[in-house]
């Protein structure tokens, strides 16, 4: 291991019955779990208020309009955005996948969220899609597949270098000038805290077949598929260290710890700050259990878990 050293996105939105009020709400909110028969009704009652308009080619950018006279939320897959109900009733988004999609316009009712489906048909990506979303999944069904940042050396093996960036770690939930600053696991280590090995054969996929889908390949040789999303945008704070946007995926990443392991970065959450995108690189970061654990500086207060991958050739 190598130590250097080191010093969420949880915004929520709520929305208001009687007008067009723009509030925050955490998705955890315990009006989430009040969905029951008679909400399930009122969602197919709206269902009709809400169309979309992308033209005869159906295009990628799609104009959503919202009838129903409550603000919503809406989430089109790759992002969320609040839709007005009064004079400014529509929005544009672009989604980067064709076929037949699904956004989602949640409106608070009766003291419930009503999540309301909104079908989509794309089949011309005509518009360009977010340079990010492009730099994560090439923008295809074929997708990009990532696995660790490490040196390989001349003999065909990996191991952390300086500067490599390494593999995954814990350490404090920061930037610095020169870089990330962590405890290290190298190719062939066993991670302390799962148990587990790191091997080059661990990986992660990114493709839009249809949606925006994401596939883990463990160290076990198992693998998961799910879903992600990717948010272009971040806090103030997060984006002066350089740090792009958010990711939320629905299977753990290799090495995550979870069911309440105790570690240095537990209870990690479904969402990961985007700390490096481009071409060939890509670092998320999760913040751990606050600051429970501070070693050797105030910086520490606050843990987090690392990974790094490059483009796998």
């Amino acid at each position: 291991m190598k130590i250097k050293y080191i010093g969420m996105l949880a915004i929520g939105v709520m929305f208001g019955m009687t007008s067009c009020l723009d509030t925050h709400v955490g998705d955890d909110h315990e009006a989430f779990g009040n969905i029951d028969a008679d909400v399930k009704e009122v969602a197919a009652q709206y269902a009709s208020s809400f169309s979309v308009d992308n033209g005869s080619n159906f295009s990628n950018k799609v104009r959503v309009y919202n009838n129903s006279g409550y603000e919503c939320r809406l989430d089109y897959i790759v992002g969320t955005a609040m839709l007005g109900c009064g004079k400014d009733n529509y929005m544009d988004v672009i989604v980067p996948f064709a076929g037949d999609l699904e956004f989602t316009a949640t409106m608070l009712y009766n003291g419930s969220f009503v999540p309301v489906p909104v079908p989509v048909h794309v089949e011309d990506l005509d518009n360009e899609l977010d340079p990010l979303f492009k730099a994560l999944t090439d923008g295809t069904a074929d997708g990009k597949t990532w696995q660790w940042w490490a040196d390989e050396n001349p003999d065909g093996s990996y191991s952390y270098i300086d500067g490599s960036w390494g593999c995954v770690g814990g350490g404090g939930y920061g930037w610095s000038a020169t870089g990330p600053n962590w405890v290290c696991y190298g190719i062939g280590q066993a991670d302390e805290w799962t148990g587990q090995t790191v091997t080059m054969d661990e990986w992660v996929k990114f493709d839009v077949d249809g949606g925006p889908n994401v596939t883990v390949h463990y160290s076990d040789g198992t693998e998961q598929k799910g879903t992600f999303s990717l948010i272009s945008s971040t806090t103030p704070e997060k984006a002066a260290l350089g740090w792009l946007g958010t990711m939320k995926m629905t299977v753990p990443l290799p090495h995550q710890i979870v069911e309440g392991q105790y570690s240095w970065y537990l209870d990690l959450p479904v969402e990961y700050d985007v700390a490096m995108l481009d071409d060939e690189h890509l670092i998320l970061i999760a913040p751990g259990g606050g600051g429970l654990h501070i070693i050797c500086d105030d910086s520490w207060a606050i843990s987090s878990t690392h990974w790094t991958f490059k483009v796998k050739k």
